[in-house]
Order: C-alpha cells, then structure tokens, then sequence
C-alpha cells in the first residue's frame, strides 16, 4: 500500500474533512503547493482557492476555501480556515 497522509480541513464551524489521502495541493501565499507522506514541516498562510485531495480508493475530491492557515507535519496536513465548500 502506497504511504498515506491524514488531511483535516477545519472551519470556525465544524470539521469539514478528515480523512486518509496519497497527496494534497492547495493555494499557499507564495504558490501553489503538492504535499505527500513525508513532507517537511511547514506552516504557511494560503489563500482563497482550490485544495484538491488524492484519495487512495476514488476519484480526487476538491474544495473550495477561503483564507487562512496551513500547517503541514510529517504524514499530516491540516487546513484551518474561514470557509469551505465542496467544488
């Protein structure tokens, strides 16, 4: 089985996604990120955008989001910010 990651996407309302993935790409301050298992330790500010999550079983999900905050550990990526919604 591939390495897999642990992707949160969490709003001032509730937890919006909480699952295992192969990779997540999402809009940072300075660009576009792809984040995989084992990813150096970051913590970036990310902008209104897309984030699109590879799942290990289907099809890619997207979301839209507003601003707010990434932090991005070894073999976890978590998405705090203001708004989401399935795109």
């Amino acid at each position: 089985m591939a390495a897999q990651l642990k992707v949160k996407i969490i709003t001032p309302k509730e937890v919006a996604w909480d699952e295992m993935a192969l990779a997540v790409t999402f809009t940072a301050e300075l660009g576009e990120m792809q984040v995989y298992p084992g990813h150096m330790p970051i913590l970036s500010k990310i902008v209104p955008g897309f984030v699109r999550i590879e799942k290990p079983t289907a099809s890619p999900v997207s979301f839209k989001v507003d601003e707010g905050f990434v932090r991005v550990t070894q073999n976890e990526v978590c998405l705090l910010v203001d708004s989401v919604l399935p795109a």
